[in-house]
C-alpha cells in the first residue's frame, strides 16, 4: 500500500511539474495567438485521448493477465521518454510525438487502482481510494509548484526536472514494488478484453448492472475533461495569471484535495452512508462548474473550485461501488472499460471545448460569454446526476428485493 502510493505521488509530481509552462512553451513553439493555441492544445488533448483510447484496455487486459507492476513500471517509463521530449521539442512535431508516448504508456492511476482494490478488504476500498487520490493530489501540488518557481527560471526546466524525477520512480518502482494480484486470479488474454469498443460491451455483457454506472460517467466526465483541457489558456486569457499564479493556486488546490482525501471521505461516509456522500458530491461539483464559469475574479474562480474539490469525495464511492460489483480477476479489465470511457470523452472534448474557448476569446475577458464552456460543462453533469440516482435507485430495488 506505502508503496504504490510513494509510486503514484512521484509519478503525479513528475507529470505535472510542466503544467504551469504550457502556455509558454506553446506560444514559444506557435507564435500564434490565443485562438491558435488553443486550437493546438485541443489537438494534443485529442492525440493524448486517442493512444489511451487503445492502449487502456490493453493495459487493463495485461494487468489482469500478468499483474499490476508490469503496467506501473511501462507507465514511469513512458514519463520518462515523454518529459525528455517535451524538453527538447523544437517545433510542434516534437510536441505531439511526445503526447502520442504519454497517451500509449499512461496507466499508472488504473493500475494503481486495480492494485489497491486486489490488497485491500471490500468494506475498507473508499476509504483507500480516497489516500490514493490524496496521494497523487499531493504529489501534483508539489508538482504544480516546483513547475510554476522553476518556470521562472526557464520554460525548459521544469520538463528536464520532469524526466529526472520520472528516472527515480521508475528506478524506485523497479527495485522495491511487489505484484499484487496472485496466479490463481489472473485471466487470460482475449481479442474482446483488448478492444476498447469490446472491452466496454463485454463487461456490460458480464455485469448489466455497470450499464447505468458507465453511462453517468461518460456525462459526467466528458464535462471535466473539456473543461480541463482548456484550463490554462482560461485562467491566462480571463484572469491574466501567470506561470507563477497557475503553480501556486495548482499547488493550493491540490493540497486542498488531499487534505479533503485523507480527511473528509471517510467521515462523510460514516456520517451519510455511501449512497448520500456519492449524490452530495455530485450536486456540489454541479454546481462549482457553473459558478466557475460566473467567476470574474481569480479569488471567486478559486472559491468555485474549493467547492468542487469538496464534492470530490463521491469519487472514492464510486470505484468502491465499481469494485464490489466485479470480480478480482477483472478488475483490470474494469478499469480499462473505464479508461476507454474516459479517454473516448478526451478524443471529443478537448476539441469541442477547445473550438469553444476559440470562438470566445475574443471577446473581452470578463464577458459572460467566455464562462460558456463551464456552463456546458454543468448541463451535461446534470444528465449524469440523474442517471447516477437512477442507478442507485436501481441497486437499492434489486437490494430489497434479494432480502
Amino acid at each position: 500500500m506505502a508503496l504504490v502510493l510513494v509510486n503514484i505521488a512521484l509519478e503525479a509530481l513528475a507529470g505535472t511539474i510542466a503544467f504551469p509552462v504550457m502556455p509558454q512553451l506553446l506560444k514559444s513553439l506557435t507564435g500564434g495567438s490565443m485562438a491558435q493555441m488553443s486550437t493546438i492544445y485541443g489537438a494534443t488533448a485529442t492525440l493524448y485521448a486517442v493512444m489511451q483510447l487503445f492502449s487502456s484496455p490493453i493495459q487493463g487486459a495485461l494487468s489482469d493477465r500478468f499483474g499490476r507492476r508490469p503496467i506501473l513500471l511501462a507507465s514511469s517509463a513512458g514519463l520518462v521518454v515523454n518529459s525528455i521530449l517535451l524538453a527538447s521539442a523544437t517545433n510542434v512535431g516534437w510536441l505531439f510525438a511526445a503526447i502520442a508516448v504519454s497517451g500509449i504508456a499512461a496507466g499508472s492511476l488504473s493500475a494503481a487502482n486495480a492494485y489497491i482494490a486486489d490488497v485491500t478488504e471490500p468494506n475498507r476500498r473508499a476509504a483507500r481510494f480516497g489516500y490514493l487520490a490524496a496521494a497523487f493530489s499531493g504529489g501534483a501540488a508539489a508538482g504544480f509548484l516546483i513547475g510554476g518557481l522553476a518556470g521562472e527560471i526557464g520554460t525548459r526546466t521544469p520538463f528536464w526536472i520532469a524526466a529526472a524525477l520520472a528516472a527515480v520512480n521508475l528506478a524506485l518502482a523497479f527495485l522495491f514494488l511487489p505484484e499484487s494480484l496472485p496466479g490463481e486470479h489472473r485471466a487470460t488474454l482475449t481479442w474482446r478484453s483488448i478492444h476498447p469498443i469490446g472491452v466496454v460491451s463485454g463487461i456490460w455483457r458480464d455485469y448489466p448492472t455497470l450499464k447505468p454506472w458507465q453511462g453517468a460517467l461518460l456525462l459526467l466526465n466528458f464535462g471535466a475533461t473539456g473543461v480541463n483541457s482548456i484550463f490554462v489558456l482560461y485562467v491566462t486569457f480571463r484572469f491574466g495569471w501567470t506561470p507563477r499564479s497557475i503553480g501556486l493556486y495548482a499547488t493550493f488546490v491540490m493540497l486542498s484535495g488531499m487534505a479533503v482525501q485523507t480527511g473528509l471521505v471517510s467521515r462523510t461516509i460514516r456520517l451519510l452512508g455511501e449512497r448520500r456522500t456519492l449524490l452530495t458530491g455530485l450536486m456540489l461539483q454541479t454546481m462549482a462548474s457553473t459558478l466557475c464559469g460566473l467567476a470574474l475574479t481569480g479569488r471567486q474562480f478559486v472559491a468555485s473550485v474549493f467547492v468542487m474539490i469538496v464534492g470530490g469525495v463521491c469519487e472514492p464511492v464510486r470505484q468502491a461501488i465499481m469494485n464490489r460489483i466485479i470480480g478480482a480477476s477483472d478488475r483490470g479489465r474494469l478499469s480499462g472499460s473505464e479508461r476507454s470511457i474516459v479517454s473516448l470523452n478526451g478524443v471529443i472534448a478537448p476539441s469541442v471545448f477547445g473550438l469553444l474557448f476559440a470562438a470566445v476569446a475574443g471577446a473581452d475577458p470578463h464577458a459572460f460569454s467566455v464562462g460558456s464552456p463551464f456552463f456546458v460543462a454543468s448541463a451535461l453533469m446534470v444528465a449524469g446526476v440523474a442517471i447516477a440516482v437512477s442507478a442507485l435507485n436501481r441497486s437499492r430495488t434489486d437490494a430489497d428485493t434479494t432480502r
